[in-house]
């Protein structure tokens, strides 16, 4: 048991910069009391979420680089019965050195790291509690200290054969049924961790032709898709859904994930505020606020989905381009208007944001 927590702890070695610095005299430009400290705040952040078992906001804490390796499901499954395994209690940290680092999963060196020294209870095998002494490592990315989960390729390997098996593109197959089933896979499995209830939203799938009575109103031809909270529906109009996809067939996915995503932010209470109403509480937000959430949890899914291999190159830049050149609002919608979605440059900045940071980046966290 010792070596498998070793493992996983190191597992967390917590985060990576995107890139190299640029020579010596940023190396010089550094405070290195400042980032010590800040890594050690970070650290401390971190394992008190492990000992808590917020293992799901911890993924939200992951370095990119680590997400698009490590599918959600793979390291909270991991950590999950692991901790439960060795009844792990709250680490404590006992030292912080700045050092070069390298990740034993795919070889990428760091510059600049922070090495955690840190001792923590556990109970072995003999049912003793024991302690821990181990190292992990944390490494700034766009001004944030984030986390890397695995110690080794085969680490990885093991956890999403474990937890989290990798799948055939989410676009193959009957698309709609295929991305309505993850959704709901992906979100019932976020929202478990948490002290929200998940319930599928009953989707309607409107043909071609066709006008349909909702509780918003009647879906008629040339909606695309929209979420109703009065019914908790998803209405999605099949003949506008295959037309977008014939420029990429992954954009009609993003547009039915972005509704989704409306779904679970009513789930988790957020409101969006009237004609001529000012937020005045923390669950209500402005349309353009809530729109632009739902942007980047469509970003944060796409992410998710990359991790598993069912995302195919140039979804993204396609998904992107058709935001910026199409789903933007036109320059005569106010930025507060009660219908503002965000102009395609801010909706395309959402996107990404979601898509490099998952739903850390969203200004959610669940």
């Amino acid at each position: 048991m010792r070596f498998l927590l070793s493992v996983f702890m190191v597992t967390m070695t917590l985060l990576a910069p995107v890139a190299a610095l640029p020579g010596a005299a940023q190396e010089q430009e550094r405070d290195v009391n400042r980032d010590r400290a800040n890594a050690a705040a970070t650290a401390t952040e971190i394992l008190r979420m492990a000992s808590e078992r917020k293992f799901n906001t911890m993924y939200d804490y992951m370095h990119p680089d680590a997400m698009a390796v490590v599918p959600r499901a793979a390291a909270v499954g991991t950590f999950t019965d692991v901790y439960a395994e060795a009844q792990a209690g709250q680490a404590q940290i006992t030292g912080v050195e700045m050092t070069p680092w390298t990740w034993g999963v795919t070889g990428a060196r760091y510059p600049y790291a922070a090495r955690i020294s840190f001792i923590q209870p556990f109970v072995d095998e003999n049912n003793q509690q024991t302690w821990l002494e181990d190292d992990m490592y944390l490494v700034e990315s766009g001004g944030e200290w984030r986390w890397f989960f695995g110690s080794s390729a085969e680490t990885v390997q093991q956890a999403i054969e474990t937890y989290g098996q990798r799948s055939q593109p989410i676009t193959e197959g009957d698309l709609i049924q295929s991305v309505v089933d993850d959704l709901d896979a992906f979100y019932a499995d976020v929202l478990s961790y948490t002290p929200n209830p998940y319930y599928s939203p009953r989707v309607v799938l409107v043909a071609p032709g066709d006008r349909v009575g909702t509780a918003c109103g009647p879906a008629t031809p040339g909606f695309y898709a929209f979420y109703c909270p009065p019914d908790e529906s998803i209405y999605l109009e099949e003949a506008k859904l295959m037309e977008i996809g014939q420029t990429d067939d992954f954009i009609p996915a993003f547009v039915i994930a972005h509704e989704w995503a409306h779904h679970v932010q009513d789930a988790v209470g957020l409101e969006r505020v009237g004609p001529g109403e000012r937020p005045d509480s923390w669950e209500e937000v402005y349309s353009i606020e809530l729109e632009l959430m739902a942007d980047c949890m469509s970003g944060a899914w796409a992410l998710d989905l990359d991790s598993r291999g069912a995302l195919e190159t140039d979804d993204i830049d396609a998904t992107i381009d058709f935001t910026v050149n199409t789903l933007g609002d036109p320059g005569f919608i106010a930025e507060y208007d009660p219908q503002a979605h965000g102009t395609g440059a801010q909706r395309s900045q959402s996107i990404l944001l979601g898509y490099s940071d998952g739903f850390l980046g969203c200004n959610i966290v669940i």
